[in-house]
């Protein structure tokens, strides 16, 4: 899994607050002041929303180029949609003052674990190496509040000023920054956000529903049996069908050690068992051996042959194995990184490698 996950998604927090202007000045009061700026949250625009998030993603941008697309200023509305706020009272003391507001928005906490969730399904997908641009992660920001519906939650900000000779200004502090966003800045920087129990179930759920397309797509199938055959799609596709139809799993055991940063989980993948497909497939080799066909074929046709037999194999498969995997997962100080390794790999292929030595072994006239 990708480090800093959250990194793109705490700028574009920030990049929303600073939509608002929060170093205006006025001559009015205290409290007038802090009203005009948090009206301007709730009266929100698409231009004045993009103009500012194209500036920041120049500026933080290495490429120096904008990703700006209609995704962005709908995560901003969406983010804001039910944003309200309510003064309840000012303390001034010289030249400063404090206006304590009850801030209500969507639970944050809530939305800030559904959005890692689904960055780390986004990076254990077939496309895990995509960089993922600014757009990308407002366009995830926008699907997730789009997908799900949060209890509304209301809490304390205490808005600080600095009275000048020009007016009261509203001081931009980072506790104010999280303040306007219901704390959603401290939840994503939270390493602990989500559990490794909760990032395997993600991740696995999410392979349980692949299509054959998709499956092949996720384990770069192209011709995942060396048939070296102009049939291989066909068996590629057989055995696309075959995970479709018969991946699950169950956790079994979930340690997690925050002092060293470490957890582990130890999961049961059930799959086809690719033994029981090998051992058919050896005897419809056989069968066709003993044809005259099989005599007159020349290399290529037999390469051809073979992986229809093996195509074959694996359509006519019911059977399912069950292998114990342990995934290791490293705390980064950001998000647990798991580590999904061969032996994963190898259960989803129906213990591919134990199979495999089984085939070859009662292949070998020597043994």
């Amino acid at each position: 899994m990708k480090k800093h996950l959250f990194r793109p998604l705490l700028i574009l927090t920030v990049a929303m607050l600073s939509v608002f202007g929060l170093t205006c000045c006025s001559s009015n009061t205290p409290q007038r002041v802090v009203k005009k700026e948090l009206e301007l949250i709730k009266e929100l625009d698409e231009a004045t929303i993009k103009a500012f998030i194209s500036y920041e993603d120049m500026m933080n941008s290495s490429s120096k180029s904008s990703d700006i697309g209609t995704e962005t200023t709908e995560a901003v509305k969406l983010f804001f949609k039910n944003f309200d706020y309510k003064i309840k009272g000012t303390t001034i003391n010289d030249n400063s003052a404090v206006v304590r507001v009850d801030i209500t928005n969507v639970d944050t906490h809530a939305l800030a674990r559904d959005v890692c969730l689904a960055l780390v399904s986004q990076t254990a997908g077939a496309d895990s190496d995509q960089e993922m641009t600014l757009n990308s992660y407002f366009r995830l920001l926008r699907d997730v509040l789009s997908a799900n519906t949060y209890d509304l939650i209301t809490d304390e900000a205490k808005i600080e000023l600095l009275h000048t000779d020009d007016g009261w200004f509203i001081q931009n502090t980072d506790q104010l920054e999280d303040d306007l966003v219901s704390g959603f800045i401290t939840y994503l920087k939270d390493p602990y956000l989500v559990s490794p129990e909760e990032m395997i179930t993600v991740v696995l759920e999410g392979l349980m529903e692949k299509t054959p397309e998709e499956w092949k797509a996720y384990l770069n199938m192209n011709d995942i049996f060396s048939t070296y055959s102009s049939n291989y799609e066909q068996t590629d596709n057989a055995l696309a069908e075959q995970l479709s139809k018969y991946v699950s799993y169950r956790i079994l055991s979930v340690t997690e050690d925050k002092d060293s940063r470490s957890a582990s989980a130890t999961i049961r993948i059930t799959s086809l068992d690719l033994e029981s497909v090998l051992k058919r497939y050896q005897n419809l080799l056989m069968d066709y051996a003993s044809t005259t066909e099989s005599v007159r074929a020349s290399s290529t046709e037999l390469a051809d042959e073979t992986a229809v037999l093996l195509a074959q194999a694996l359509d006519e498969n019911t059977d399912t194995i069950d292998t114990e995997v342990k995934i290791d997962f490293t705390n980064n100080g950001s998000t647990w990184e798991m580590q999904l390794n061969e032996d994963f790999t190898n259960a989803l292929l129906g213990n591919a490698s134990a199979a495999i030595e089984t085939f070859q072994n009662e292949s070998d006239p020597g043994n």
